[in-house]
């Protein structure tokens, strides 16, 4: 018998995959694309404060060790829920994305920009960001790990989390906007390969889960303290943003100064936000059965 959700699943990492693709293409083989990355760049580095501590400490949360302890954490809710499957998951795809990040980053080390840009200093090999591919990975693991019926909040704050690891690595200079997005896209389509494989695996070998009171006691403990810890991360999310739009206001010339200054700034950073919110919801979406 056919499993429709592993295939719906699997669709959907393929369109993930064809827009890695034509991503890929752009970044590398457009003179426009190219120009766009660059200018969009030189925004995120102008408008980053002076010294860029508090971009370097959000950015290196998707270091190797940082990105193993969230993760282990994650998997550690999903276990403490019941769903050891769910937690073997969270670990393979923060593996999978890792190595498949790095490698790809090898293969694809090539400059893609001659001109210099002030404050920032992007190798070559850049494209998929590592950061932004492990900060989107431990969002979409933190939506898988929830209950179903808080995704979407998960969701959101998996959002914040994911851009502002990439909104600091690009402000620092590291990485070019679509190498974000890029990581952002490699992140996805294998969580939703393991999305298929858990859907497959669940059809053919229904998990048994724990029905004592002892069970059943921790699961409502562990939803009711993941509910209030992303509600508490979602209003902290929600007062940062006012912040730094506050920061940024009262800046020279305002917020409109700085539109008028980097009109490439303007028009990328809403685009990648979009893509975190599409990748991050669909997933939500996608996994509301599960």
């Amino acid at each position: 018998m056919v499993n429709r959700g592993a295939i719906l699943l699997l669709a959907a990492a393929g369109a993930c995959a064809a827009l890695f693709g034509v991503l890929l293409l752009a970044a590398y083989g457009s003179s426009a694309a190219r120009y766009v990355d660059a200018t969009s760049l030189l925004g995120f580095v102008a408008v980053e404060p002076k010294g860029g501590s508090l971009a370097g400490r959000i950015g290196h949360l998707g270091d190797p060790p940082q990105v193993v302890l969230i993760g282990a954490l994650l998997a550690g809710v999903a276990l403490l829920r019941g769903r050891p499957r769910v937690a073997a998951a969270v670990v393979v795809l923060i593996g999978v994305t890792s190595v498949s990040s790095q490698a790809l980053k090898v293969l694809l080390g090539y400059p893609r920009y001659e001109g210099t840009i002030a404050g920032a200093h992007v190798s070559p090999e850049a494209f998929p960001s590592g950061h932004s591919t492990a900060a989107m990975a431990l969002a979409l693991s933190l939506v898988l790990v929830s209950p179903s019926r808080l995704r979407p909040l998960a969701a959101l704050v998996g959002t914040g989390f994911a851009l502002s690891v990439a909104f600091s690595v690009i402000a620092l200079g590291w990485h070019f906007p679509s190498d974000a997005v890029g990581g952002f896209l490699l992140a996805s389509g294998w969580a939703l390969v393991l999305m298929a494989a858990l859907a497959v695996l669940d059809e053919r070998l229904p998990a048994r889960t724990a029905r004592t009171k002892v069970a059943a006691s921790v699961r409502i403990a562990v939803d009711r303290v993941a509910a209030v810890g992303l509600l508490a991360a979602a209003g902290a999310g929600v007062l940062t943003l006012a912040l730094a739009a506050l920061v940024l206001a009262r800046g020279p010339g305002g917020l409109m100064g700085i539109a008028e200054r980097h009109t490439g700034l303007v028009v990328v950073a809403p685009s990648v936000a979009l893509a975190a919110v599409a990748l991050l919801g669909g997933v939500a979406l996608l996994s509301r059965r599960r």
